[in-house]
Formats: C-alpha cells, sequence, structure tokens
C-alpha cells in the first residue's frame, strides 16, 4: 500500500501498520466514492466537506478500537 502524504506542513509521510492496511483501505475506497458521488450530484463543496467529515467521524471509532488492540497485544507480547 501507498504511505499516504502528510497532512500537516512539517508532518512527515505516515507508515500504515500491516494489521490496520486493509481497514485504512477500505475506508479511502469509502471517501473516494463518497466524494465522487456527492460531486457527480452537483452537491456544494460545503456539503461535500460536511459528508466527509461525518465518514471521517465515524471511522474514529473503529480505528481506535483496533489501535488499542495493537497496543494491548504489544503489551502483552
Amino acid at each position: 500500500m501507498e504511505e499516504p502524504g502528510p497532512m500537516t506542513p512539517g508532518a512527515g509521510p505516515l507508515t500504515i501498520p500491516p494489521e490496520l492496511a486493509a481497514s485504512v483501505a477500505r475506508h479511502q475506497a469509502h471517501l473516494t466514492a463518497l466524494i465522487a458521488s456527492l460531486r457527480a450530484a452537483g452537491i456544494d463543496e460545503d456539503t461535500v466537506a460536511a459528508s466527509v467529515r461525518t465518514l471521517v467521524d465515524s471511522y474514529a471509532d473503529e480505528l481506535t478500537d483496533a489501535l488499542r488492540e495493537m497496543l494491548k497485544a504489544q503489551h502483552h507480547g
């Protein structure tokens, strides 16, 4: 999987742990499809941004749980 570029100035590239690669790829695909669908429907950019924020927020719980499990496994491993 390609490393995503930095999101903030001065940030280095992100390395996705193998345990999260499938989740990240699925999330990226959902975001790409959502943005393309909304733009094709003529939805304004503010609404597109709000929809993306909603999807990202919903993904945060899944990602947080996965990270907690990874840390727990590392701590006990």
